[in-house]
């Protein structure tokens, strides 16, 4: 796997492409692949019968759920793992409230009908339908230690897709990644060979707390440090890649990060200063609801992209 390329910015598909598609759903992946793209983010939960499954939530979103009768679901409070697989096959995910605070922020993103919570075997059928040079299929495991009953503990969570990735023919192209580094300490542990990409925010946001503080239980472990030394936090338990929140970075906390031989991906970048800013400091990939955008700004200013 090739994480990092000399003046190059990798650009990964957050969610499919948030943006322009419903995310997570099997057409936002598609769209990569057919635009040459060769980076994607994916999130994975578990239903109640231990499928994998690709959704953000740890609960169906009102905002971007249908009911089969085309309604908008009015529950918030429906887990993804109360369900069993073909129970999610139920409602439809492919499109997003327009009214709603969230759908406002992406008034541009087409709707398509008939979409379904797609599964991790179904994402990585079609990666093997398609030959994509650099793919790296990013699979972040959504995962809480603060909150019991969301998803299986971290131990069972890579015994469930340990097979899965193991028969996929793509185990050299997947990075797993997690806000919850006990599920990455358990991924050490049972699947050594996979890369470790350590998810962090220094900042509270509406659905990410953040989970860089001394004694925090997201990091599974107690270091005393201040926030210059993450990268080299991540370097001693393994890690293969840094993925802080794009506002948590500077141009020092980047070189440390390089000096520790640790590239750098940030989430999420939409606007374009914010991404010549990331480029700017030398950041390795970009996650981006838009990644089009991304690509023909590089193509503009005369940026490599990968």
């Amino acid at each position: 796997m090739i994480l990092s390329k000399p003046n190059h910015i990798k650009i990964y598909g957050h969610r499919g492409a948030r943006g322009v598609l419903p995310e997570n759903t099997l057409e936002s992946f598609k769209y990569l692949f057919e635009n040459n793209f060769s980076g994607l983010e994916v999130d994975i939960l578990f239903s109640k019968d231990l499928v994998p499954v690709i959704t953000h939530d740890f609960f169906l979103d009102k905002d971007q759920t249908k009911d089969l009768d085309g309604n908008w679901i009015e529950d918030e409070n429906i887990k993804i793992i109360s369900k069993t697989f073909k129970e999610l096959l139920n409602y439809d995910v492919g499109a997003v409230n327009k009214l709603s605070s969230y759908g406002r922020r992406f008034l541009n993103q087409k709707s398509l009908e008939n979409q379904r919570i797609p599964n991790l075997k179904q994402l990585f059928e079609i990666l093997n339908s398609y030959k994509i040079e650099d793919l790296i299929i990013n699979l972040e495991f959504k995962s809480s230690p603060l909150i019991n009953n969301l998803v299986p503990e971290p131990e069972e969570i890579v015994k469930l897709v340990k097979e899965e990735i193991e028969n996929s023919n793509l185990s050299n192209q997947i990075l797993v990644s997690s806000f919850d580094w006990r599920v990455l300490k358990e991924f050490k542990l049972q699947l050594p060979n996979i890369s470790r990409g350590y998810l962090s925010t220094q900042q509270d946001l509406k659905k990410t707390k953040k989970n860089i503080y001394e004694n925090s239980p997201w990091m599974g472990i107690i270091p005393f440090f201040n926030n210059l030394e993450i990268p080299k936090i991540i370097k001693e338990l393994g890690g293969e890649a840094w993925h802080p929140l794009y506002r948590d970075i500077t141009k020092r906390n980047v070189e440390i990060s390089h000096e520790e031989n640790l590239p750098v991906n940030v989430w999420t970048v939409n606007k374009e200063e914010d991404m010549l800013r990331m480029i700017e400091y030398g950041v390795d990939g970009i996650m981006t609801d838009y990644p089009v955008k991304l690509k023909n700004l590089c193509e503009k200013k005369n940026i490599k992209w990968f």
